[in-house]
């Protein structure tokens, strides 16, 4: 028996499927259709006729749950338009700014505003609505047209569809849509099983919105949340673009651990099959997997083809693997690995890199050796190991080791590094320390050595400090600050035959490295006075230095010098500030300060120099109290700085516009503490003319003996929201020249758009080879740019030039596309170089060319990470996107 409406019916069903009442009328009196379930759980349904008056049946609103089926009346299955893809210019603000890099549109779902829509399917009621309905006794719905099935947040749309209570099953057939949150199916034909949620789905398409992951299978089945998909395909791409799928005998994909697993893989690029693997594993979002990543390709005149295959292992939750191994074709196979561990405390970076017996690459300008006939390190092992690790997150005690050997100084020049996050610098840091903090005490102890990279003349190793101990305090009392610094180093040093100290000054009578401990003690008071309008600070300090030497330094007899040396220092500074008249909505502030420092002169000239260097003059140096850096110099001196600042605010957002700074030192005394152990008191006192010393005793003897510094200026402008101009100098009127000098112009909108250009000249002492005197001042030119050209494709190009010995330093010049699924960079790099061993500007340095390829498949894997190493290292601003 059926009945069948011609309007448009619903059906109700509650839990796993509870029939209703279906009523009709006729013209003899009033009929009903009523079904209940037999106690064998099968439907029994019949008419029968109910007693009394026919009425017209009233017209008054329903549940909204239970309203006939307009498209526009809700529950309802919104209509999958293009995979939920929507273009830029559709969509919101606050959408646009989560739209990933390069793409010109994103999948948004539509919203849920339904009833019970966020419930779970297992604890709503199933309500499904058609345009006709058929029910058979057999306890089978047939329902017709627009059908439309909702339980909780499942919601299934199709043309037509079988509801069956013997099999438990929902079978839909024409334009089938299956919906869950971050989740659309699409298909021809579809089964659901209303007991286990199992769904299968022909000739389907799917998509994860969180992921921007599609596809499609000519059969998809979800078993227990996972999605097991036959002749599939894969990508992140937006829709109709086959930049790049996988495309895969069998795929399984898990939601819930973010990983999939796929056989008889073929990974297309424009429907062109460039890889295969029989069994590939990836991560469908942000979560790791093991498996292959892209690999990194290079060409260089100097390594020739340079490939590298990283291997990742995702080993555990919070610690994982990068192993790499890398054929150069000049020098040989090698390998890279890389460890990482993360905790709730500690998080620590393991790395290592070995190339067994080195070929010696292909440099044409290297000549071999007279004796052996090899080139630079063929035949020997190179290595590189580095540690890096923080520890104490949260806590009063922290750890830290930042740890970098290599096998030789040219390690770095010559191989680099494809995947391991260490970075190459002139001196390679090794250092592991442990603190603790209290409210006013923070102790620290650690172990610090370098390993030096530059193999120039004037080499000397640095010091090893084994162990420094640092316990400090800080107190304030109202408004006075009471400081109590305290360290204890014990410096060691490693004696090489080859690298004989040219300073004799740190030499002991055997020539050797003079060595020991060294206690220094910083004790001030200041009374830290401020008002709205200025403040004033007056120090009194008082600094002690005292040494255990092994043996004395060159000249002198005392192994146990020390010295103590009081400083006063006066520090005040008025803030005014005004309406500008000139322009609208800013304030202008003046800003002059006074810095008066009065330290006492102690000799110093049996104290050794362990660690200490002068420090570069800048506008900030106006108002530091010492002049040295490092422990074993306290500057004396008798001086008054003044400086003034200017800035432009911005009323409304309190944005600095505009800053201007100018200064200089006045000395009221000369000043002897050096550290070139010639230098000393007497000799300068004497000192009549300093065109007889060398030049670079000639300048430290004369800013000595000033009567006043250099002037030094700042300034930084802020053009427009993406503008920003920059500059620095320092001018001595003595000489009328310019001693230091720098300006940038910078723009950056924060969307990959920038432009920099930059100049720096830095006036150094003449060198003097043989009989010839070199210039050696620093003048340089560099431009940078990403420049977008197209909608994804950009322009990267820089340009470092030297002035001083007219020669390129660095160019590269290339182009990156950016779009939703793939991220492509190719660069053309030629740059100079490293010769310590070249003395003179004209002789011939070496340049090395190199093609860098870097290719990113999101939702994938990348190549790498060599060629945003280079953009980073060089473009000011540029930030990879991801």
């Amino acid at each position: 028996m059926r009945s069948q409406f011609v309007q448009t019916s619903t059906l109700i069903l509650s839990g796993l499927l509870l029939a209703p009442s279906i009523h009709a009328e006729s013209s003899s009196g009033k009929m009903q259709w009523e079904c209940k379930a037999s106690p064998s759980g099968e439907w029994q349904c019949g008419e029968r006729s109910l007693p009394g008056r026919t009425f017209s049946r009233p017209t008054h609103p329903e549940p909204e749950a239970y309203e006939p089926e307009p498209d526009d009346d809700a529950p309802k299955v919104e209509l999958a338009r293009n995979l939920d893809w929507v273009e830029q210019d559709a969509l919101t603000e606050e959408q646009q700014k989560t739209m990933a890099p390069g793409c010109c549109g994103a999948y948004v779902e539509p919203p849920r505003d339904y009833p019970e829509s966020d419930l779970d399917p297992a604890d709503a009621p199933l309500r499904v609505a058609s345009e006709t309905t058929e029910v058979e006794q057999e306890n089978v719905a047939h329902l017709r047209g627009k059908v439309q099935l909702t339980q909780g947040y499942r919601q299934v749309r199709s043309q037509n569809a079988t509801v069956d209570q013997n099999t438990r099953t929902v079978d839909l057939d024409g334009d089938v849509q299956f919906r869950e949150p971050g989740l659309l199916l699409t298909g021809d034909h579809a089964q659901i099983n209303m007991d286990t949620k199992d769904v299968t789905i022909d000739n389907a398409t799917y998509l994860l919105h969180e992921s921007n992951v599609r596809g499609t299978a000519t059969q998809m089945n979800r078993r227990d949340a996972v999605f097991y998909i036959d002749n599939a395909t894969y990508t992140t791409c937006e829709p109709g673009s086959n930049a790049w799928q996988l495309v895969s005998s069998e795929v399984d994909i898990n939601p819930e651990t973010g990983i999939a697993h796929a056989k008889h893989v073929r990974l297309e690029v424009k429907d062109i099959p460039i890889m295969y693997a029989p069994w590939l594993r990836f991560p469908i979002d942000d979560r790791r997997a093991s498996g292959l990543l892209f690999p990194s390709f290079q060409f260089g005149d100097e390594n020739g083809i340079d490939f590298a295959q990283p291997i990742y292992l995702n080993l555990a939750p919070n610690y994982d693997a990068t192993i790499t191994p890398r054929y150069i074709q000049e020098r040989g196979p090698m390998a890279e690995v890389e460890l990482r561990h993360l905790s709730k405390l500690t998080n620590t970076v393991l790395g290592g890199a070995f190339l067994s017996d080195d070929d010696g690459g292909d440099d044409d300008d290297e000549e071999p050796d007279v004796i052996t006939g090899d080139r630079n390190y063929e035949g020997e092992d190179r290595w590189l190991v580095s540690v890096d690790h923080e520890g104490g997150f949260g806590k009063r005690w922290s750890t830290l080791v930042d740890y970098t050997k290599v096998s030789d100084s040219d390690y770095f020049r010559d191989l680099d590094n494809t995947t391991l996050e260490v970075n190459s610098q002139t001196h390679l840091k090794q250092v592991a320390s442990t603190s603790y903090r209290l409210d006013h005490w923070f102790f620290n102890i650690k172990g610090q050595k370098f390993q030096t990279l530059n193999d120039d003349f004037d080499r000397i190793e640095q010091y090893k400090q084994l162990p420094r101990v640092d316990a400090n305090g800080d107190y304030r009392f109202g408004d006075f600050v009471v400081n109590l610094d305290n360290q204890y180093t014990y410096f060691d040093h490693d004696d090489d035959d080859n690298l004989a100290p040219t300073n004799t000054y740190m030499q002991d009578d055997l020539g050797t490295f003079v060595t020991g401990e060294r206690l220094r003690l910083n004790y001030s008071v200041t009374w830290d006075k401020q008002w709205a309008w200025g403040y004033f600070r007056p120090t009194a300090k008082v600094r002690h230095l005292t040494y255990n030497l092994d043996d004395p330094i060159m000249g002198q007899n005392d192994d146990s010098p020390s010295v103590t040396v009081p400083t006063g220092v006066i520090d005040a500074g008025i803030y005014l500030e005004r309406d500008t008249t000139w322009l609208q909505g800013f304030t202008q502030t003046l800003e002059p300060r006074v810095y008066m420092v009065h330290t006492k002169y102690e000799d110093q000239s049996d104290i050794p120099d362990f660690d200490t260097s002068l420090m570069t003059f800048s506008y900030s140096q106006l108002f530091r109290d010492d002049r040295f850096t490092g422990g074993d110099r306290i500057g004396d001196t008798e001086q008054i700085s003044v400086g003034l600042t200017s800035r432009l605010i911005d009323q409304n957002t309190g944005v600095e516009w505009l800053r201007a700074s100018f200064g200089q030192i006045f000395y009221l005394d000369d000043r002897y503490v050096t550290l070139d152990p010639t230098l000393n008191k007497a000799f300068l006192k004497a000192l009549g003319d300093p065109d007889s010393l060398s030049a670079a005793q000639r300048e430290v003897a004369t800013d000595m003996l000033s009567d006043e510094s250099a002037y030094a200026a700042e300034i930084a402008l802020r053009l427009s929201e993406n503008w920003r101009a920059q500059a620095d100098l320092l001018y001595d009127e003595d000489d009328s020249q310019l001693d230091r000098g720098t300006a940038s112009l910078r723009y950056n909108d924060r969307n990959n758009r920038l432009f920099n250009v930059s100049y720096r000249f830095n006036r150094r002492i003449p060198r003097i080879v043989g009989n010839e005197i070199i210039d050696t001042d620093i003048e340089q030119a560099d431009f940078s740019t990403m420049l977008p050209i197209g909608r994804n494709w950009s322009l990267i190009a820089k340009h470092n030039f030297d002035l001083t010995n007219s020669r390129e330093l660095e160019t590269f010049f290339g182009f990156q596309y950016d779009s939703c699924c793939w991220r492509f960079s190719l660069l053309a790099r030629r740059w100079l170089d490293r010769d310590d061993y070249i003395l003179l500007p004209d002789e011939d340095l070496e340049e090395d060319d190199g093609i860098f390829f870097q290719i990113q498949f999101k939702g994938l894997a990348g190549s790498g990470r060599k060629v945003d190493a280079l953009l980073e290292d060089g473009i000011y601003g540029y930030v990879p996107t991801e």
